[in-house]
C-alpha cells in the first residue's frame, strides 16, 4: 500500500513538472511571438516607407514606433485567450464588433493611405505606358485604360523625361564664368570637378553646374580639367585684347570727330621742321587776319611754319581758345593739338574804335594785343608780351588795318624772343 502511494506521488509530481515546464515554454513562446509580430511588423512598414519615400530609417523608426502604440494595444486587446497565438489578427467580420477591431482595421488603411502618398514620386516603383498622350505612369502592372497598351517598369529614360516635364529645370544648368583666373572650377577641399562643358563649332566654350547632356546638341557634357581651364584663360585674354582694341579704336575715332569740329586734322607734325598755329581772337566781333598775317610771317622769318587756318571758328565761339590762352591745358590735350603742331601763337585783342570830332567820318582805332607762345608738348608758355598800337581811317576796318601795321614791329619782337629751341 506504502509502495503504490509512493507510485502515485511519483507520478503526480512528474505530471506537476510536466506541466510548469510546458506552461513557462508557452510563455515564452507567447513572448517570441509577440515580440517578433511587434518587431517585423514595424520593420515591415519602416522598410516600405523609406524604399518608396526616401526619408530617413532612423526617422521613421521614431515614427512608427510611437504612433502604432495605439495600434498594438487594440491588437493586444483584441486576441486575448489562449488560442491568440494561433489564430493571428486575420481580416473578417470579427475586427468590426469591437472598437479594438476597428482601430486595427484605421491603423491598416493609414498604412496603405501613407503608402500612397509618399510613393507618387517614387518612379522606380511605377509602371509606364507611351501612349499617344505622351507617357503615362502607374502604380501597378496593367493595361491603359485608353489605349490598352501594357504598362511596363518605367526604364531610365522614361524616369528623366517625366521628371523632366514636372520640373523645367531639371537637368544641366548653364553657368556664366566671369574671369576664369579666379572661377571656382573644382571644390576647394576636394579638389574635385565642379563644372561641366561643351565646346561649340567656332571653338567657345559653354559651362553647365551639373553632369548630363548639352540641352542644344545632345552631346555629353565634358567635365572640367586642367587643360580646358588654362584654354579658357587664354580665349578670354584674346577676347579682352580685342574688345580693348575695338575700345582703343572707337575713342580714336571719337577723338577725330570731336577734334574736328574745333581744329583742322589734316594738319599734321613734319620731319624737320616746327609748326605753329596761329590765332588772334578777341571777344568782341571783328577780323583780325592782319593781325594774323603779320604773327605768320614773322613766324616764318623765324623758321617756323605758319599754320593761320589751324583754328576754327567754333573754338573762339565756346571759349575754348580762352580757356587755352589762360592755361588750361586740357583743350590742348583733348584736341590733340601737340601731335598737329609744335607750338601755338595766340593772341588775345581787346579793340575800341572812336569817331573824330574835328574830321568828319575818321575813325581812331585803340589796339591792345595780349600775346602768347604755348608749347603744347611741354605744356610752357614759351613767350608773351602785350602789344598796343593806335590806328587811324575813314572805315573801323581801315583803322584796325592801320593800328596792325603799327603793331608790326613790336610782334616781330615778339616772335624772334621766343624760347622754341
Amino acid at each position: 500500500m506504502k509502495d503504490e502511494t509512493e507510485g502515485a506521488l511519483r507520478k503526480l509530481g512528474s505530471g506537476v513538472v510536466i506541466l510548469v515546464f510546458a506552461g513557462v515554454v508557452f510563455f515564452l513562446f507567447t513572448l517570441w511571438r509577440w515580440g517578433h509580430y511587434v518587431t517585423s511588423t514595424i520593420k515591415f512598414v519602416v522598410e516600405n516607407l523609406a524604399s518608396h519615400s526616401g526619408i530617413s530609417t532612423n526617422l521613421l523608426y521614431g515614427i512608427v514606433i510611437i504612433a502604432t502604440i495605439p495600434f498594438f494595444w487594440a491588437v493586444s486587446k483584441y486576441m486575448y485567450g489562449a488560442w491568440f497565438w494561433l489564430r493571428g489578427v486575420g481580416p473578417g467580420l470579427r475586427l468590426y464588433k469591437s472598437v479594438h477591431g476597428i482601430i486595427i482595421v484605421a491603423y491598416v488603411g493609414v498604412y496603405f493611405l501613407a503608402m500612397f502618398f509618399v510613393a507618387r514620386e517614387s518612379l522606380a516603383y511605377k509602371y509606364c505606358a507611351a501612349t499617344p498622350e505622351g507617357i503615362k505612369v502607374f502604380d501597378d502592372r496593367v493595361k491603359d485604360p485608353i489605349y490598352g497598351i501594357q504598362t511596363q517598369p518605367c526604364s531610365l529614360d522614361q524616369t528623366v523625361e517625366i521628371r523632366r516635364i514636372n520640373n523645367p529645370g531639371l537637368g544641366p544648368q548653364r553657368v556664366q564664368v566671369g574671369d576664369a583666373r579666379t572661377f571656382a572650377f573644382f571644390e576647394p577641399v576636394t579638389g574635385s570637378p565642379r563644372i561641366w562643358y561643351s565646346k561649340t563649332s567656332t571653338g567657345e566654350y559653354e559651362f553647365f553646374d551639373r553632369m548630363g547632356n548639352d540641352p542644344e546638341t545632345g552631346a555629353p557634357l565634358q567635365v572640367i580639367n586642367q587643360h580646358v581651364r588654362e584654354d579658357v584663360i587664354r580665349l578670354q585674354d584674346q577676347q579682352a585684347s580685342a574688345e580693348q582694341q575695338k575700345v582703343t579704336v572707337q575713342q580714336e575715332r571719337n577723338q577725330i570727330v570731336f577734334a574736328e569740329r574745333y581744329v583742322n586734322t589734316v594738319v599734321a607734325k613734319r620731319a624737320g621742321s616746327k609748326q605753329a598755329a596761329i590765332l588772334v581772337f578777341s571777344n568782341n566781333r571783328g577780323q583780325f587776319s592782319g593781325l594774323e598775317d603779320a604773327l605768320g610771317q614773322a613766324a616764318s622769318n623765324r623758321g617756323l611754319t605758319p599754320v593761320i587756318s589751324f583754328f576754327k571758328p567754333q573754338f573762339v565761339r565756346e571759349g575754348r581758345a580762352a580757356k587755352l590762352f589762360a592755361g588750361d591745358w586740357s583743350e590742348a590735350t583733348r584736341l590733340g593739338i601737340g601731335n598737329r603742331v609744335d607750338v601755338v601763337v595766340i593772341g588775345n585783342a581787346s579793340v575800341s574804335a572812336t569817331d573824330s570830332s574835328q574830321l568828319e567820318g575818321l575813325v581812331t582805332t585803340n589796339l591792345s594785343l595780349e600775346l602768347k607762345c604755348l608749347n603744347v608738348n611741354r605744356q610752357s608758355v614759351c613767350g608773351s608780351r602785350t602789344v598796343d598800337a593806335v590806328g587811324a581811317g575813314y572805315s573801323k576796318s581801315a583803322s584796325l588795318q592801320n593800328a596792325s601795321e603799327k603793331a608790326r614791329p613790336e610782334i616781330d619782337a615778339f616772335v624772334k624772343a621766343l624760347s622754341i629751341d
